[in-house]
């Protein structure tokens, strides 16, 4: 499963630990979104239907917000709310099924709080 990786997301050993369970993780820093604001990122996840992986809980959500009152859409956000944490995303073990589902619960807003 494609997802984009916010900024603050985009560490080269969670990638590799997603792309071992078989996910196909898209840094923003690796895709020209380095110090771009987190409207631009969601306007670049959005262009491309992928959903983000942050850990930027109030701007995500306020975006989100924004999203849905206009009627637009979007792939999904998925907050990890603890910074402390990350990495234990790396060893969630998330499997597709896990990613497939929270893409199908599309234009939702997720928060992982481990």
């Amino acid at each position: 499963m494609r997802l984009l990786l916010d900024e603050n997301m985009s560490d080269r050993r969670l990638a590799a630990r997603l792309r071992a369970q078989g996910h196909d993780p898209v840094l923003a820093t690796g895709v020209g979104l380095l110090s771009a604001t987190d409207a631009r990122v969601f306007i670049a996840a959005i262009t491309q239907a992928l959903p983000v992986l942050t850990r930027d809980s109030e701007d995500f959500t306020d975006l989100h917000d924004l999203i849905m009152a206009a009627g637009g859409h979007h792939s999904g956000v998925l907050v990890v709310r603890d910074p402390e944490q990350v990495r234990k995303l790396a060893g969630w073990g998330l499997t597709q099924n896990d990613i497939a589902s929270f893409v199908g619960w599309s234009q939702s807003l997720i928060s992982l709080g481990f």
